[in-house]
């Protein structure tokens, strides 16, 4: 079978002795492994399964087949956004059929024993894998997140494959699932500045991933400890302008205590002197409307976390939205009850935001806003990337802050970064 070597139990797999799901996703596992250059397979301990997002018919009737032959995860698996807010899909002007697809498709994986978190933020929740856990996630920050940030291991992989490796528990031993794949060869000097906040990390993701490429970025130079949001926003942005899998931060992240171990005792291969002239001209050209008015502003790519709820509700005690500016915000259920129960949601709702769950920015599409609308901000450089595509309007890019002030405003309010001040 390629020269693939297999346990006894893959053999047995192969043979249909656990069922037809398992045997077509052993298959399915093995052929991708022989494309990657893998010798053998390895168990792995945890799942994200990606291919949720509703794309058609064929993205359904693959999951529901699996379903149907009796297919159950083998490991702990949780599912990313879906394509609908369960809850409220029926007030987002949201097509009844594609409604019911995407439904179908949740309750697929359900069947399956995956967990509904629906969250693109998976390592926000409770038993996260740990350092040197070999898992398989999808979703891209949430994939360069996993490696760097807790030092599990996963490779970037295509839709299915991860429902595959959930049903077998194997995954094709090659990538960043070994140690010498693991060193950073890419370093980034960065300026000594201060103040850091999430744009921050947004904006020096974006930049360093158009130069990334597939390497390994070795980010050197920072001073402030960076939150579990900021890392979140990096991971996000590295991954949108770029396909890297997986980043350093010397004295941040688990295998980079010291520069010299995040290089794997080497030296890079090449060297970006990051300048605040560089990260300036990411952040302007991150917004790509031209409108002063503003309709909308989009928060939530990937899902806010608390401390996201927390910042903002901090940002908004006493202060109102322009009735003119609608301002909704992405999140998981898990997340949504926490905010509830200390009282962002309701501190953010009184100042006139909304909050919606299961899906997340990039599912939503221009039906599910009044034609009117024309222009959109959002503080997720993901979002500002894809979301002129996704929804058909303009998109400015700004700070939490920004956000707000602009919210307030009905119009554009970005202030020049307080980080460059």
């Amino acid at each position: 079978m390629h020269d693939i070597e297999l346990s006894e139990r893959d053999q047995a797999m192969l043979a249909g002795e656990e069922g037809r799901a398992a045997q077509i996703a052993l298959r399915i596992i093995i052929r991708i492994a022989a494309v990657q250059g893998a010798k053998k397979l390895l168990d792995i301990s945890n799942v994200h399964v990606g291919g949720s997002i509703y794309t058609g018919q064929a993205s359904l009737n693959v999951i529901e087949t699996l379903a149907e032959w009796g297919a159950q995860v083998r490991v702990p698996t949780s599912i990313n956004a879906i394509s609908i807010d369960r809850l409220r899909w029926r007030d987002q002007n949201v097509d009844p059929e594609f409604a019911s697809y995407a439904d179908r498709l949740a309750t697929a994986f359900e069947k399956m024993g995956a967990k509904p978190i629906f969250s693109c933020t998976p390592y926000v929740f409770p038993d996260s894998p740990k350092l040197g856990d070999d898992i398989v996630w999808a979703e891209s920050n949430a994939i360069v997140y996993s490696n760097s940030v807790l030092g599990a291991r996963t490779n970037r992989h295509g839709d299915f494959l991860d429902i595959c490796a959930a049903i077998t528990g194997r995954a094709p031993y090659c990538g960043l699932h070994l140690d010498e794949n693991r060193k950073g060869n890419f370093l980034i000097n960065v300026p000594h500045l201060t103040n850091l906040d999430s744009s921050f990390y947004t904006v020096l993701g974006y930049l360093i991933g158009k130069h990334a490429g597939s390497d390994i970025p070795v980010i050197n130079g920072l001073h402030e400890k960076p939150s579990v949001e900021d890392l979140k926003y990096l991971s996000s942005t590295l991954a949108t302008s770029g396909a890297v899998g997986m980043f350093h931060m010397v004295g941040v992240t688990p295998e980079a205590l010291t520069l010299e171990q995040a290089l794997g005792g080497g030296q890079a291969s090449r060297t970006l002197d990051v300048t605040r002239e560089d990260l300036l001209s990411v952040f302007a050209k991150l917004s790509t409307a031209h409108d002063e008015k503003l309709d909308l502003v989009l928060l939530g790519s990937p899902h806010f976390t608390l401390g996201d709820f927390k910042e903002l509700a901090e940002l908004v005690d006493g202060k109102q939205a322009s009735g003119k500016c609608d301002v909704l915000i992405t999140t998981s259920q898990f997340v949504y009850k926490q905010a509830q129960d200390t009282g962002y949601v309701e501190r953010i709702e009184r100042f006139g935001a909304r909050v919606s769950t299961d899906l997340c920015l990039c599912m939503l599409n221009a039906s599910m806003f009044p034609p009117a609308t024309k222009t959109a901000m959002t503080n997720s450089g993901k979002f500002a990337h894809y979301g002129p595509g996704l929804i058909g309007k303009g998109v400015y890019f700004g700070s939490l802050q920004d956000c707000v002030n602009s919210a307030i405003a009905g119009k554009r309010v970005i202030e020049n970064p307080r980080w460059l001040q």
